[in-house]
């Protein structure tokens, strides 16, 4: 059983602990290209979507965001897209 929970905390956390959140209004939805353009304050940001992405419904040209997202293969893939409030 120990085994199975250290190989279960090996795998999971450090998935969890690059997971980062930025928060902006969305001005462009590529869904062609699975990908968003998000003004933050630092300026436009660039974010890719998959199949996995969660709150797409939320992914709205305008809409204020708070994202969820983590870097694979050099690029940020947003995990989920939830209204900031």
């Amino acid at each position: 059983m120990n085994k199975i929970f250290v190989l279960f905390v090996a795998l999971i956390l450090p998935a969890a602990l690059h997971a980062a959140e930025i928060k902006g209004v969305i001005l462009k939805v590529d869904k062609a290209e699975s990908r968003l353009v998000l003004k933050t304050e630092r300026g436009e940001e660039t974010l890719f979507t998959t199949k996995a992405t969660k709150g797409m419904e939320n992914a709205k040209e305008g809409a204020k965001v708070a994202i969820t997202f983590s870097e694979k293969d050099g690029q940020p893939k947003i995990s989920e897209i939830a209204p900031d409030k």
